[in-house]
């Protein structure tokens, strides 16, 4: 008599997702955005917030789908409310991974904020999404805040305010043009 060999146990929906995020992943670099696109919905559709986030940003820029910039919020929106509650939770390496996703799918949402990209533009709503995911480390969020901060868009004028975030900014290799006033002491935080 042959011995079965063992069963794998069903995977997961988190596992799912994964594995259609890394199948969206792969047909991306190919060029297959239709496909990428399909299957970053599937992963969305598992609750993948990577799969959310992605999925948002091909609908907001129509990457193998008609645009949607409606729907692209709301699924930004939809990653960033899953990742938040766990992020304090989990390992400090799986935290980590969460906290790029969750300051990504932040910034995400200050960007439709202040494009309105599928809801009313709002500057004051862009730069608090912006600052979240500035302080949670994303350059690109650092380098917006500052900029709004210098100019005084959605938040108050603070020169010193700005010229944190874009040191901030700087610190991770971003090329910040014309802002060599940012490291004179008079703009160093009190």
């Amino acid at each position: 008599m042959h011995e079965r060999p063992p069963e794998k146990p069903p995977m997961s929906a988190q596992e799912m997702g994964e594995e259609c995020f890394q199948k969206a992943v792969q047909f991306h670099e190919q060029g297959d955005l239709v496909s990428a696109t399909a299957y970053f919905k599937r992963a969305a559709d598992k609750q993948s917030p990577l799969g959310m986030l992605f999925y948002g940003l091909s609908l907001r820029h129509g990457w193998g789908c008609q645009p949607n910039e409606t729907m692209a919020f709301v699924f930004l929106q939809k990653a960033g409310e899953i990742v938040v509650p766990h992020v304090k939770d989990m390992d400090p390496t799986v935290a980590g991974m969460a906290k790029e996703e969750l300051a990504m799918a932040i910034y995400e949402l200050g960007q439709s904020y202040r494009h309105g990209w599928g809801v009313s533009r709002n500057k004051k709503t862009a730069a608090y999404y912006f600052e979240v995911a500035a302080d949670l480390g994303d350059a690109d969020a650092q380098s917006d805040l500052a900029a709004c901060y210098e100019k005084g868009d959605g938040v108050k004028r603070n020169m010193k305010r700005a010229a944190h975030y874009y040191r901030l900014a700087h610190k991770q290799g971003v090329e910040l043009f014309g802002t060599s006033w940012i490291f004179k002491k008079k703009y160093n935080s009190d």
